[in-house]
């Protein structure tokens, strides 16, 4: 798996072929500051969304509308849209004008569990196993969509020191992705997409990405946990 060590390969990295892309952000610690708190987690589940020729893909025959239109923009992007009631958090991929993108479905929590815990209603587990429970608990929301996290993250690392944050120096409502202090998958498993029924082929298609025995994928059966899932 690709490891970042340098802002210059960032842009390089949002780039990448979606199906790359959504591997390689298992692991990524993405990051958020609200009311001048920072949230963050480990992704540990991703699905693929190829484009024109996916039927499922909002960016489907390259129907571009307002609604849409964050998807069609640079790799880096971030596309937020609803689906009942909750937001889904997206990272734009390829290059600008190929609606291609990456959906967040799951996040390991690490720093400030208890906020989310406030903002989820909930514990455990349950705190952000699926792709609404995790923006509903880092505080995501319509606000973030057409931000740049690609050009965001190359500033973060000018500030940012090992582990420690410049959180004053950070924006509210932006993500981050800190790659230097990021995780490997020991495994990575795949299936098809959650949630797409009568979609053809693309209904089938193993374009979801999880990190294998992480309690934090959703539908992850408790038979299946696993202690180690990091390298």
């Amino acid at each position: 798996m690709k490891k970042i060590n340098s802002v210059h390969n960032m842009k390089q990295f949002f780039e990448q072929d979606t199906v790359s892309l959504a591997k390689n952000l298992l692991g990524k610690l993405i990051l958020v500051k609200k009311n001048n708190e920072l949230l963050g987690g480990y992704i540990v589940e991703t699905e693929a969304y190829l484009g024109v020729v996916d039927r499922a893909c909002h960016g489907f025959e390259g129907k571009l509308t307002p609604k849409v239109e964050a998807l069609f923009g640079k790799a880096g992007t971030v596309y937020i849209y609803t689906m009942h009631t909750h937001k889904m958090l997206n990272i734009v991929s390829c290059e600008e004008g190929n609606p291609q993108a990456v959906l967040i479905r799951g996040i390991e929590p690490v720093i400030n569990i208890e906020r989310m815990i406030e903002n989820r209603g909930k514990e455990g587990i349950l705190i952000s196993n699926g792709p609404g429970k995790l923006t509903k608990a880092m505080g995501i929301g319509d606000m973030f969509n057409k931000s740049k996290i690609c050009e965001i993250t190359k500033k973060f690392h000018k500030v940012s020191k090992k582990s420690i944050y410049d959180i004053e120096n950070m924006q509210e409502n932006i993500l981050y992705i800190d790659f230097e202090n990021s995780k490997i998958p020991k495994n990575i498993e795949s299936s098809a997409r959650i949630g797409i029924p009568n979609k053809g082929i693309w209904t089938e298609k193993e374009l979801r990405y999880f990190v294998a025995g992480n309690k934090y994928v959703s539908g992850m059966k408790k038979s299946e946990f696993k202690d180690e899932c990091w390298k």
